[in-house]
């Protein structure tokens, strides 16, 4: 399931980092002058995958 913009409700492309509030594009250039201060959803996505995967990896296997 995709994230929606809190905003309009439309895909979101952009998140404000460890925070649930999600923007599209075009809400997200409204009411942010600088993108930078937000994070692009897959690239949150893919640090939430990394850390899953490094405490899967981390779990002794059972004998």
């Amino acid at each position: 399931m995709g994230k929606k913009c809190i905003i309009c409700g439309q895909p979101a492309e952009y998140a404000i980092k460890d925070s649930s509030e999600f923007y599209c594009q075009d809400c997200a250039h409204e009411h942010f002058s600088d993108l930078e201060m937000l994070q692009k959803v897959e690239t949150q996505a893919q640090t939430l995958k990394a850390m899953i995967k490094k405490k899967v990896d981390d779990v002794p296997e059972g004998d």
